[in-house]
């Protein structure tokens, strides 16, 4: 994919298109164009009726990298990519460590490891149980069959979706040899392989391989390719402004004879210190969909939250309001492998980078097209023993979500980066469903500061227990890998299992894998929920959230394919409501 040869259809920030004295009128303000906005904007302009306006903090990215798998992964250097500042002192942890959000129209989903995971039906089961209605599996699975275009199967698509505007491919054999050694490690150590994860039948605990959001022709498929590209951005831009650099300030509230609080509209300013202030008034509805950081940040700003924590004067208390925070710990141990085994080659040797890449861009295929992991081994952590060993599960006995990811990565995963020149083959261990929880506050009124966020990372000791467990799984995997043949060499390790060196090296080596949720959890009031069933704050009119905040525990899947899920079923319940669609 080459550069648009036109700019990207914005709607500029100036008074041409907000009036100073009379704020413009919209059916519905969808705050923030991430992962889940960006879905929102296409299905609520649907209807050319339907005055729709989406207000991104962020800009259009449209260059050509930004859809080139490889190079719109590498981000950490992009500061129009991704929003990065450190976190408060996680508890537990020796050193402070950084938060990064996506920043830009498709938020994550332009910039992460495109997994496309929904995780298993018992995780929406269980919502069920718990009381929220609406979203059991066999009530969700309509909405990621929407989103959805499988492309490229070499599996049955019968639970895919495959007339979606979202691209989701099965990315065929594996691009290293560690990858297909793993699978032949895990399958020797009990652990089941599947070739798609997303099949609902799949076991809990498992050995499968990802679907990727990358499209048929090699490109990145975020969420702002897929369902904002510039040709229907330009078709309907009469009725949908999306409004780039807008950075909101508040929530316009009014309380009416009866004291209930409604949302007016939302005020916004350009992202720079000083900037005037804008209004925009919504008739219908205001949806918060800014992310678990910047989400709970807008409620606070709004005075919506806990007495202690929000902008005064207070509007409405809500306790669960930045509260609950969760994010999938990990920590990897790391091993040598010959430099071609690994995508430092592409580091390494020059001339092999620009083979790839005119290979890339040629065929579509290559390092270029590689995602970062083919695999992901799920694990129930009360399957394994003592010494790493996984053990069947008692058939009399249901069975449990996973609470460990194990994904083999190839190339350097310890943060900080060690310099190396060989090949490096990481085992990722991630916390899938941790118990620790942090929180995110104000660290200034200033809504254009980032707010403060405490990880709270293993402040809960049995999150500990549950690593441990994960590591030594881990070091039994790349035991077998090297037993089969694979070029292994222990090169980033534990001193030894005993408890105490992995409680070191964890805490040395513990990093967020980004996947941030839970603070405006979908639950009861009185259970320190911030939402309804049905994605309404509570005690405020007008006003939705649907992006991973709302998620209620975190799931033991990655968060996107489920984000895009909570917004269609978000647009489909206001329309309903609404437009009687």
């Amino acid at each position: 994919m080459f550069p648009f040869s036109s700019p990207y259809p914005t709607t500029p920030l100036n008074a041409a298109s907000f009036e100073a004295t009379a704020a413009p009128v919209y059916d519905f303000i969808i705050v923030g164009g991430g992962t889940a906005g960006c879905v929102l904007a296409n299905r609520l302009s649907q209807n050319p009726t339907v005055k729709v306006l989406l207000l991104e903090r962020g800009n259009a990215r449209t260059g050509w990298a930004t859809r080139v798998p490889l190079m719109s992964t590498n981000f950490m250097g992009d500061e129009s990519a991704a929003y990065r500042w450190p976190a408060s002192f996680p508890v537990g942890a020796d050193r402070t460590l950084s938060l990064v959000t996506g920043k830009g129209l498709g938020g994550g989903s332009s910039i992460n490891s495109m997994q496309y995971t929904r995780g298993s039906p018992k995780e929406y089961d269980l919502w069920s149980r718990n009381g929220r209605q609406g979203w059991s599996y066999a009530e969700v699975e309509p909405y990621f069959k929407k989103s959805e275009h499988f492309v490229n199967a070499t599996v049955p698509a019968r639970h895919h979706g495959t007339h979606g505007e979202w691209k989701v491919r099965d990315m065929g054999e594996f691009y290293f040899p560690t990858a297909k050694s793993c699978v032949e490690a895990c399958t020797a150590l009990g652990l089941p392989f599947t070739k798609d994860l997303n099949d609902p039948t799949t076991p809990l605990t498992v050995c499968a391989k990802l679907d990727c959001t990358i499209d048929a022709g090699g490109h990145r498929s975020s969420t702002f390719a897929a369902f904002l590209p510039q040709r229907l951005a330009e078709k309907r831009k009469s009725h949908l402004h999306i409004c780039t650099g807008a950075a909101v300030t508040a929530l316009d509230l009014e309380v009416d004879s009866n004291g209930q609080i409604h949302v007016q509209g939302v005020a916004f300013q350009a992202n720079e210190p000083g900037s005037k202030v804008w209004h925009a008034r919504a008739k219908k509805e205001v949806i918060l969909c800014a992310g678990a950081i910047s989400t709970p940040q807008i409620l606070l700003l709004s005075g919506i939250g806990p007495e202690a924590n929000v902008k005064k004067p207070l509007r409405k208390e809500l306790a669960g309001v930045g509260q609950n925070l969760q994010d999938h710990v990990a920590m990897g141990i790391m091993y040598s492998v010959p430099t071609d085994q690994s995508l430092h080659i592409i580091q390494s040797s020059g001339l092999r980078a620009v083979a790839e890449l005119l290979r890339y861009i040629a065929f579509g295929e290559g390092l270029f097209l590689s995602p970062v992991t083919q695999l992901s081994i799920l694990v129930d952590s009360a399957l394994i023993d003592n010494e790493g060993r996984v053990h069947p599960q008692d058939p009399t006995k249901s069975a449990s979500l996973p609470d460990l990811e194990l994904m083999p990565i190839h190339f350097n995963y310890s943060d900080p980066p060690i310099h190396i020149e060989d090949g490096v083959f990481s085992l990722k261990v991630g916390l899938m469903r941790p118990r620790s929880r942090g929180t995110v506050t104000l660290a200034s009124t200033d809504p254009l500061q980032r707010p403060a966020c405490e990880l709270g990372f293993l402040s809960n000791p049995a999150d500990l227990e549950v690593m441990r467990r994960g590591i030594r799984l881990a070091k039994r995997i790349g035991e077998k890998m090297r037993e089969l043949g694979a070029p292994l060499k222990d090169f980033y390790m534990p001193e030894s299992e005993a408890d105490a060196d992995l409680d070191i090296f964890i805490r040395r080596t513990v990093r967020t894998t980004y996947h941030y949720g839970c603070t405006c959890r979908m639950a009861p009031e009185r259970d320190a929920g911030v939402v309804d069933d049905e994605l309404k704050l509570h005690g405020i009119a007008k006003l939705r959230i649907a992006d991973c905040s709302i998620i209620p525990e975190m799931m033991s899947t990655h968060l996107q394919a489920p984000v895009v899920m909570i917004a269609e079923k978000c647009a489909d319940m206001i329309m309903r409501e609404h437009l009687g669609a």
